[in-house]
């Protein structure tokens, strides 16, 4: 059985009211590819749970209140003085947004619309402006000291005296990266714009007072986000999300918002989805350092139900490591039209379920004739009217992009209008 659809008969044992399914993200830079991976996970776990007749909901929160911690490489250097304001207070690259984090953030939104995701997206400086975060924010700043030991507990280490949770926009400056919380008196928070609390961005020395709890139009802050990811549980009453593996593993970020469920905001942890990475070649991404493919990019080279069918034929615990070069490419669209025959014939269950689920909006078969085939059919000019033939054409410029920028040598050739002069010396 496909993995989604055990989950979604576990998760109906449960009997609750509403499966809530979630995923984050915080929109830093261009999105990679392997955020699209939880997009993917998440969408999978919704729709299966709907096929078994579970009331079913699914949301994508932007953490749209992020500080800008770097500089992709792919921004002018001016947008340095932008560095440790949040993301939904810094201008966006282009004319026609609101700010950064939302040019990013729908830049995302298409790509994953477009491969049969469709989440209500959520934005964290919304969550924050309804209110709805004020009364966790209370309880949190209250348990201080239970926070403090739940930290010490996982990471070996004491923290400062004046540790609170709670990071402040200051009023002066506007920036959070360098803003320390240092009192809490049950009503307000004092703080400290530190010049030097980082290497890479200077404070503005300010000190001040001002109530955490956010209203309409006005945010004063934010949580720590390890903290804010078990709140946001709480608040917006999510039962199921996951994450890839580095938040995952033993003593990492899921540990300690499990913590604050259980001991500080006593919410149930949601069901957790935890998946491995995305590489490209071997390496790891980053949005805000511009590190491997975009999600956008990548449909540049695949077709949007192959970019799908990419995610949704690996297994959860197994890393998905897309070399451009070589076969990788002719391979996945081998794969894909076997998964079509195994649909279409009924011969293997768990393969034609996995082509079920890669499909966008509704089934459509896929060509017979091989990807490989294709990319020497396109180089030859007498091969168009067979390629219209097999409805071959949407796969052609797939063809042509991996012939121009990542196929060797060996697969490439010139069929020439005339034969060549040596050509007429050949023996019989």
């Amino acid at each position: 059985m496909f993995w989604a659809d055990e989950v979604a008969l576990e998760l109906k044992e449960r009997k609750l009211p509403l499966e809530w399914v979630d995923d984050m993200k915080t929109p830093s830079g261009k999105i990679h590819v392997g955020a699209l991976r939880g997009v993917v996970i998440h969408d999978l776990a919704y729709k299966s749970l709907k096929d078994a007749g579970v009331k079913a909901k699914y949301t994508y929160i932007f953490d749209n209140h992020d500080p800008m911690d770097g500089l992709p490489v792919y921004l002018p250097k001016e947008y340095e003085k932008y560095l440790g304001l949040p993301l939904f207070k810094v201008p966006s690259p282009e004319k026609g947004f609101a700010n950064y984090a939302e040019f990013y953030a729908k830049d995302f939104i298409n790509v994953f619309t477009k491969i049969g995701c469709e989440p209500e997206i959520l934005w964290a400086t919304e969550i924050y402006e309804s209110g709805k975060m004020n009364d966790s924010i209370q309880e949190v700043l209250d348990k201080t000291e239970e926070i403090k030991k739940i930290y010490e507990e996982l990471y070996k280490k004491p923290l400062a005296k004046d540790w609170y949770p709670f990071q402040v926009y200051c009023t002066n400056c506007g920036k959070v990266s360098t803003t320390q919380v240092i009192a809490w008196d049950g009503k307000e928070v004092s703080f400290a714009c530190r010049v030097d609390r980082l290497d890479w961005i200077k404070g503005c020395g300010f000190e001040g007072k001002i109530s955490p709890f956010s209203s309409k139009g006005q945010i004063a802050g934010k949580l720590p986000w390890k903290i804010e990811w078990a709140v946001k549980w709480k608040v917006v009453g999510i039962t199921v999300e996951g994450a890839g593996k580095d938040h995952m593993s033993k003593g990492g970020s899921h540990d300690l918002a499990d913590e604050i469920c259980k001991r500080i905001i006593k919410y149930p942890t949601p069901y957790p989805l935890g998946y491995e990475f995305f590489l490209i070649g071997g390496k790891k991404m980053s949005s805000s350092k511009g590190l491997g493919s975009s999600a956008a990019e990548m449909l540049d080279i695949l077709p949007a139900e192959l970019l799908r069918f990419l995610m949704v034929k690996t297994k959860l615990n197994r890393a998905i490591d897309f070399d451009r070069s070589g076969d990788t490419i002719s391979n996945l669209f081998d794969e894909y039209q076997k998964s079509a025959d195994a649909y279409f014939d009924k011969t293997n269950d768990d393969l034609a379920r996995i082509f079920e689920l890669s499909q966008i909006s509704k089934v459509i078969k896929p060509p017979t004739v091989r990807f490989s085939v294709l990319c020497q059919w396109v180089q030859m000019p007498n091969m168009e009217e067979e390629i219209k033939k097999e409805g071959l054409g949407n796969w052609v410029k797939y063809a042509k992009n991996w012939l121009e920028k990542y196929a060797p040598e060996s697969e490439k050739f010139t069929v020439l209008k005339e034969l060549p002069e040596v050509a007429k010396s050949l023996s019989k």
